[in-house]
């Protein structure tokens, strides 16, 4: 329902001529007061429009929303300065950038800066000129900011821009093509926070207090849509974790509010394990996993607000993973360290709750996988982990509908392990292997290209290292150092030959796209490329070296494409990698026996190999 107004033209044939022959008629609900409800007119000079404007001036109730979300800075720019940052540019109608706008109008509601009437007018008529084709990636987030606005616009605006931008609004509220929007926060603003903030700023008028009952959940109310059961946001959201967290906020701290609104208790428990898994998915300066914005000042006051009635478990959690939270230097946090979500796509390998603990964050949608290493206050890689497989020249191409499936989690006291698979073209398939060792401190990444005949085989992976992090290679053997704010991780490319002097068929090395591993074989059906990367500080500098060993079946040398086996020594340690190709067969090498596919083991001193992961 809209403002029901005398003409039958639509808003766009409206111009400045038009306001003293409009006699704008609100729904009023029977909670206006009197003199408003009565008026006959709300236009320039009018006595309800001077009703109206007194009476959003001096009302006590609703309190102004920043009043309800204390920060420093626009909430609305909570999570999303660097997004605002690359906001569309001014357009010759002279309307702001998205983030100029919201600081503008932010400046306004709080009352601390005021513009003068033309100004204003301006503002608003450029923005409505462009309002109803506009449909940038933020303009929801547009409309949440006059909206929060208008109040303070009463004073300041001339009646017929005012009741334009409310009616502009309440129809983008009320639209039902909003709820089909692709983009997730998009959604969120339209369907979810806008028809919250119209309904709580003006009760007094029917359509917009109506809103709190058509309002939704959005993502938190339908599993489906990209927030799991267990609050774990579907891959595809990670890099919008946290302006996904401010509007659910916003919007719970709204319909808190109201008699009646969207936000059950379903809703607000979904919301709870959200928020437990946002802050696992919280670098410990604060930001995202995933993301290359830097730390934002102004999200501090979300978090501060979003946890001000969360459990004594999510607080501790909260002051275990950003030690910018005041609190109790340690805590004892319930929940186990790592964490996976197959129905998301998304995992948290992590060794212990330690800040400086060891952690690899994956998502993986489609045929993208995304991953994140963070070691101490380094960083080390965050980003897409490429694949370039080619046969005899040709790139192999994953079909239209393939997607990375998950085919093995494991999570116990001595790793966190997982399993990828992706066909990337008929009878080839590849799969990844990512194994976190709480125990051991190292961390093993593998890709298995699987085919089924006998062609040169081209392998190209790439980890997309930080700005600040470089890699820096051994001048006599293959393995390199990753350095950040210090050596950080040695990394051991186990297919290729330990001696630069005998490299041949691939190399390790950083170019433009991170740290690339290369391999290459003239005819095989399949291909292994693993990487060992010690991430233990106390063995880092110590001699260290690895060896690919001999696999036998039935006394006969196995090829490189049916199994392989290595060994890795650092310092006083060792360890046994092997991985079956083909067909798995019983299988010896280093004096083990082994039917299995997949096998990581220490050596104990007494020389017997402990599995820290065996897969049969």
């Amino acid at each position: 329902m809209a403002i029901i107004t005398t003409t039958a033209r639509s808003l766009d044939d409206w111009d400045d001529r038009d306001e003293e022959s409009l006699a704008f008629r609100p729904v009023w609900h029977r909670s206006a007061p009197r003199t408003i409800a009565r008026a006959e007119r709300f236009g320039e000079g009018s006595a309800g429009w001077a009703a109206w404007a007194a009476h959003l001036a001096q009302r006590g109730e609703p309190r102004p929303l920043v009043a309800l979300l204390p920060s420093a800075r626009p909430s609305l720019a909570w999570g999303m300065t660097s997004r605002l940052q690359i906001a569309v540019a001014p357009l010759p109608t002279r309307l702001p950038s998205t983030r100029e706008l919201i600081d503008r109008l932010d400046r306004i509601e709080r009352n601390l800066a005021f513009n003068a009437a033309p100004e204003v007018d301006d503002l608003a008529a450029a923005w409505l000129a462009e309002a109803a084709h506009r449909r940038c990636c933020h303009f929801g987030l547009e409309c949440l900011a006059w909206c929060r606005a208008l109040p303070a616009l009463a004073a300041r605006l001339r009646p017929l821009w005012w009741w334009r931008l409310f009616e502009t609004l309440l129809v983008t509220a009320e639209d039902a093509e909003a709820g089909r929007e692709s983009d997730a926060l998009a959604r969120q603003w339209l369907t979810c926070e806008l028809p919250l903030s119209l309904a709580y700023l003006f009760p007094e008028i029917t359509p917009a207090r109506q809103l709190a009952r058509r309002a939704t959940g959005g993502l938190l109310a339908d599993p489906r849509a990209g927030i799991a059961e267990d609050g774990m946001p579907a891959a595809r959201l990670i890099g919008a974790v946290r302006p996904l967290w401010a509007t659910f906020l916003r919007a719970r701290t709204i319909a808190d509010q109201l008699k009646k609104s969207c936000w059950s208790e379903e809703v607000d428990a979904r919301y709870r394990a959200f928020v437990r898994q946002a802050l696992r998915l919280s670098r410990r300066d604060g930001t995202m996993v995933l993301s290359s914005a830097p730390a934002v000042e102004n999200d501090a006051d979300l978090l501060q607000l979003a946890l001000a009635d969360a459990s004594e478990a999510d607080r501790a959690l909260a002051r275990a993973v950003v030690p910018t939270l005041r609190g109790r230097k340690r805590d004892d946090v319930s929940l186990p360290a790592a964490v996976h979500n197959e129905q998301a796509g998304v995992a948290i390998l992590r060794s212990r709750w330690s800040r400086n603990s060891e952690r690899l964050t994956v998502a993986h949608s489609g045929t993208d996988v995304r991953t994140e290493l963070a070691c101490g206050r380094d960083v080390l890689w965050s980003g897409r982990w490429t694949l370039d497989v080619r046969a005899d020249g040709e790139p192999l191409v994953p079909p239209a509908d393939a997607r990375w499936e998950e085919v093995c989690w494991i999570s116990d006291e001595d790793v966190d392990y997982l399993e990828l698979e992706l066909t990337v073209a008929e009878g080839v398939r590849v799969e990844r292997q990512m194994l976190l060792s709480r125990s051991d401190r190292f961390l093993y990444l593998a890709d298995a290209i699987l085919g089924t005949h006998r062609v040169a085989i081209e392998y190209h992976g790439a980890l997309p290292l930080v700005d600040e992090v470089a890699f820096d290679a051994s001048t006599e053997t293959q393995e390199g150092y990753l350095v950040g704010d210090k050596p950080r991780a040695l990394v051991f490319p186990l297919a290729l030959a330990e001696w630069r002097a005998q490299s041949r068929g691939g190399a390790l090395a950083a170019n433009d796209d991170g740290l690339e591993l290369r391999l290459t074989h003239g005819a095989a059906r399949r291909i292994y490329a693993p990487l060992f990367i010690d991430l233990d500080p106390a063995r880092l500098f110590r001699p260290a070296s690895w060896r690919q060993l001999t696999v036998a079946e039935s006394r006969e040398v196995v090829a490189a494409d049916v199994a392989v086996g290595y060994r890795v020594t650092a310092g006083d340690e060792q360890w046994l990698v092997y991985r079956s190709l083909g067909p798995r067969g019983n299988r010896t090498l280093l004096g083990q026996n082994l039917v299995s596919e997949f096998l990581i083991g220490r050596f104990n001193r007494n020389g017997e190999v402990e599995p820290l992961v065996e897969i049969e």
